[in-house]
């Protein structure tokens, strides 16, 4: 077992003024190293992945530290995609010689720490009935795409502290999700597992009908990273550390 130690130093004297700093992160506890080159051609591959249990190429999510992709091409740039668990995706373009870090949790990984939508990550819907001991926010005519992960408070019912979005009733396959009815959830910190999150009784009560709905960015695990070149073939270096 022994400490990551990560510095990033920028360097600049500009009318001879110094610019520049240094910025250093000491991890504890790393356990496993993956270093590796990877050829990405001009199609998509996968980097690296992330599970509840380490296989080949695979990580174990709530045991990852850092992540560090470089590309090593003179010329070229890369096409990063990130998917979570819901099967969003986002996607960064990584230019010659430039470096990506994913920043993992210090404590849980990659668990919790991704999402994406078509849409702004936060909104309200004034639309969607509420109920008592139910995990359901149901007859939402919604004007935005609800996704899992997103947070969810809403005016009158009183949910379980930091629900989300579950499971989405609603949408197609052009559509994407456009929610007439979802559940609510909880998820564990460490290991990323989702319990259902009724709605509380409380003084005032908590059902309600078209009652305002705000929804927050709110994050699944990250499961996949893939990689494609803009030409030619690109050597890419992987750096993976795990406890």
């Amino acid at each position: 077992m022994a400490n990551l130690i990560v510095t990033h130093t920028e360097a600049l004297t500009l009318n001879g003024q110094e610019f520049g700093s240094t910025n250093t992160l000491s991890i504890s506890g790393i356990n496993n190293i993956d270093k590796r080159i990877v050829s990405v051609p001009q199609s998509e591959v996968t980097l690296v992945s992330f599970g509840t249990a380490v296989a080949a190429g695979t990580f174990k999510e709530g045991n990852v530290r850092y992540i560090r992709i470089t590309n090593k091409d003179t010329a070229n740039h890369l096409y990063l995609v990130l998917k979570n668990e819901y099967n969003n995706e986002c996607c960064l373009k990584l230019d010659k010689g430039q470096t990506f870090i994913y920043n993992a949790d210090l404590a849980s990984g990659v668990i919790d720490t991704m999402l994406a939508n078509q849409v702004a990550l936060g909104f309200t819907e004034a639309t969607g009935d509420t109920a008592d001991s139910s995990d359901d926010v149901t007859n939402i005519t919604a004007t935005n795409k609800i996704i899992p992960g997103l947070r969810f408070t809403h005016d009158n019912a009183n949910p379980v502290a930091n629900s989300s979005v579950g499971a989405v009733t609603g949408g197609d396959s052009t559509d994407g999700y456009r929610a007439t009815a979802h559940t609510l959830v909880t998820r564990h910190a460490t290991t990323g597992a989702e319990s259902v999150a009724d709605i509380v009784d409380h003084a005032t009560g908590s059902s309600d009908t078209n009652g305002t709905s705000t929804y927050t960015a709110g994050f699944g695990d990250l499961v996949e990273i893939t990689a494609e070149a803009s030409g030619g073939a690109i050597s890419v270096e992987v750096f993976v550390a795990s406890t």
